[in-house]
């Protein structure tokens, strides 16, 4: 559910981006087809980029990253995984968003089925070349992919053939396929008011160009505008439907008279590539971030001391292999061993069970409960090609007790599902941090 949530929040900043350019520097422009299909490519955009694996490997010699596991929190009284605090509002949060989901698909699957019925239960006929819909409600006039839906006896005499050609541009330009992506793009993000103003100024394009192909065809502006006008009592249909009469009559109007814009106009497209940039930089810096938050720096300032279970670990690059290899094993006490397999080791009953584990079997000790003493140790260890736990050992800790409870504990874990790179299975070093504290969270809080 994190990575829902986070590919929400990702796909979200891409829309507010991107929607703010168009909203400062292209909206009032003429260039109806460039507006549409920047609209387009923003919706597609902003949900299929945060879908893209984007990774930043850092150089250099003298660090590697290694997989940091979960935290876990130990109290004198219990043993508690640190993100369980944040489990109730990420479920609440989960079960909110995906009952909003729920209502918009159902809404969706109630448009189609809606549009169905009414073809069903009038049917299909051609007239002026065109296969039509004629209803007996006070619909305004509208299309959905090839077919035009008209109320024949509430239109102007006069008028259908010019309201016949607005709805073929609909249809010649696919304009219904547009408005079915921003209906599944609102399914997924009905909660941000970005997409909902997305899909309503898109509507209003349509319509933009839809009066610019009538007016073409040579008809009167001033007849045409008044065509409009006199089809302002219409209902709209639903939300898939290219409607003649949305709800702009004056937007629509003034666009009609408005002169087009010119080379400057164009030349604002230009700001199209800093908001590609800074979105881009967002998710990178995202990526990054993440690199950084899985690396526990093999440094003197990160390591306790000497001690009879704290051995030093050198970890360094394999001879050979180029630092920015996403597979590359490093040396660790001369031995080979992955930081970053394609697949990663798997403790068997997934995280929640390796919790488990650790709930069930660490003790906060006495000695150490007396004299105060609270951290976190930092232990690391490998998970074998068989999936043995080996190499366990302690790279920062806090005390003798807790050192040893926490090395102790590591190294009992049973069998994992051993990583893979290529197919095969592999030895992946881990991290673990444990937090020794008194009062969970509000023990180190007030300590710092």
């Amino acid at each position: 559910m994190n990575a829902i949530l986070l590919y929400l929040l990702e796909s979200n900043i891409c829309l507010l981006v991107l929607y703010s350019v168009y909203w400062l520097f292209l909206r009032r422009d003429t260039f109806f087809q460039v507006n549409r299909f920047y609209l387009l490519a923003m919706v597609l955009f902003s949900m299929l980029v945060p879908l893209l694996p984007i990774h930043w490997t850092p150089t250099g010699t003298t660090a590697s990253i290694v997989i940091l596991l979960d935290p876990v929190l130990i109290t004198p009284a219990k043993v508690e995984h640190t993100l369980s605090a944040n489990l109730q509002w990420i479920e609440i949060a989960a079960i909110v968003y995906l009952t909003g989901a729920l209502i918009f698909l159902l809404r969706f699957g109630m448009q189609l089925i809606q549009l169905y019925r009414i073809t069903r239960r009038f049917g299909v006929r051609e007239s002026h070349g065109q296969r039509v819909v004629f209803v007996d409600r006070g619909y305004s006039p509208f299309s959905f992919f090839n077919l035009v839906f008209i109320n024949e006896d509430a239109i102007p005499a006069g008028s259908l053939p010019a309201i016949l050609e607005h709805e073929r541009v609909h249809i010649r330009q696919y304009h219904t396929a547009d408005m079915i992506l921003a209906e599944l793009a609102t399914i997924l993000q009905w909660f941000n008011p970005v997409i909902w103003l997305a899909g309503r100024e898109m509507k209003t394009i349509h319509e933009y160009l839809a009066d610019e192909g009538v007016l073409q065809t040579g008809i009167s502006r001033s007849q045409y505008q008044q065509m409009i006008l006199d089809e302002t009592m219409g209902i709209q249909m639903n939300n898939l439907a290219n409607n003649f009469n949305v709800s702009l009559i004056k937007k629509r109007i003034t666009m009609m008279t408005k002169s087009k814009s010119g080379n400057w106009s164009r030349s604002k497209l230009i700001f199209i590539l800093p908001a590609l940039l800074i979105v881009w930089f967002m998710l990178t810096a995202k990526s990054f971030s993440n690199i950084v938050k899985e690396k526990i720096e093999n440094s003197p300032s990160l390591r306790s001391g000497p001690s009879e279970i704290l051995p030093d670990t050198t970890v360094k690059n394999a001879p050979g292999k180029p630092n920015d290899d996403k597979f590359a094993p490093v040396m660790v006490d001369n031995r080979l061993v992955y930081n970053r397999p394609d697949v990663q080791p798997e403790y068997k009953g997934a995280d929640e069970a390796r919790i488990n584990f650790l709930r069930s079997n660490i003790k906060y000790p006495e000695d150490a409960i007396k004299a105060g003493i609270h951290g976190t140790v930092f232990v690391t260890f490998v998970v074998e090609k068989d999936g043995k736990v080996t190499h366990v050992k302690i790279l920062r800790g806090i005390g003798k007790s807790c050192d040893e409870e926490a090395f102790r504990v590591v190294k009992m874990m049973p069998n994992w599902i051993p990583g893979k790179v290529k197919g095969e299975n592999v030895a992946v070093q881990f991290n673990l941090p444990i937090k020794f504290a008194f009062d969970g969270d509000k023990k180190e809080k007030s300590k710092k």
